[in-house]
């Protein structure tokens, strides 16, 4: 976590395993889906994996071809059928006091903003959930076209939101993520997905002296 002394405009959040619940592994979305768990992708071809994933997430893959790709990666051991309802069942929910943390920064004169990487789907589900509507500012990989921790999907989402550099604190669980924005000039604080995460996130906003 940095330590600039100068106040942010902008609270920006990653949103899985930030503001909401998402399921770790793929066996974890199994149980999630109520079937029984089967090959793991990620275990038997990860480098096809990474690259269906990533052009899911950057709005290049329909969503029908991703799910026929994770069947394949795990040599037909399920069928796409399978993978879409894992897929269905990864967001688990909010977690708990973010909707309210939220709240309280939009009543202190702060903007809010979500930088997340997700697809069209999901990013559906996520709509649908209280937090959504308490941000100013959303967006993701796959509608901007890019996907983190690329450095030009920090440039563009500044260009969006109209602020930059240590006008924005930034919370994501991911390392990768958290130092390409810091590189960006962000103030960042890095969550742990597996302990409740506005605690978290409250603590790092009292000590930039964002939150009373």
């Amino acid at each position: 976590m940095s330590d600039r002394g100068t106040r942010a405009s902008l609270v920006a959040f990653d949103l899985g395993g930030v503001l909401v619940r998402i399921c770790r592994d793929w066996h974890e979305g199994c149980r999630a889906a109520g079937v029984a768990p089967t090959a793991d992708p990620s275990a038997t071809d990860p480098v096809r994996l990474r690259e269906l994933v990533s052009r899911h997430q950057r709005g290049e893959l329909p969503h029908e071809r991703f799910c026929e790709g994770l069947a394949s990666c795990a040599a037909g051991s399920f069928p796409p059928e399978l993978a879409a309802a894992v897929h269905d069942a990864w967001i688990l929910g909010e977690y708990d006091g973010v909707t309210p943390l939220l709240e309280r920064l939009r009543a202190a004169g702060h903007a809010t903003a979500c930088l997340s990487n997700t697809n069209a789907p999901h990013w559906r589900q996520l709509q649908a959930m209280p937090f959504f509507s308490r941000l100013h500012h959303r967006h993701a990989s796959h509608l901007l076209r890019l996907e983190k921790p690329d450095p030009r999907i920090f440039e563009a989402f500044e260009r969006a939101v109209g602020f930059a550099g240590p006008d924005i604190a930034y919370f994501d669980d991911l390392a990768d993520n958290c130092a390409a924005a810091a590189a960006a000039g962000w103030r960042v604080c890095r969550i742990d997905p597996m302990r409740e995460t506005a605690p978290q996130i409250e603590s790092a906003l009292r000590e930039w002296t964002l939150l009373a």
